[in-house]
């Protein structure tokens, strides 16, 4: 009876573990595309210099 709960606490934890990584993954990529979007539409001055970093 021990061993299947641990087994389900091992299950749980990286149930647990695997959500957090799917949720930093969403996160990086919602705001790669934000700040594309951002330069696509309104191309502002201050993000040029990085663009050009990019591009050279």
């Amino acid at each position: 009876m021990k061993k299947e709960i641990k087994n389900k606490s091992l299950i749980i934890c990286f149930e647990e573990l695997s959500e957090e990584i799917y949720v930093q993954f969403y996160g990086i990529i919602g705001a790669i595309l934000f700040f594309l979007f951002l330069y696509l539409f309104s191309e502002p001055s201050w993000m040029r210099p990085l663009v050009e970093f990019f591009l050279n």
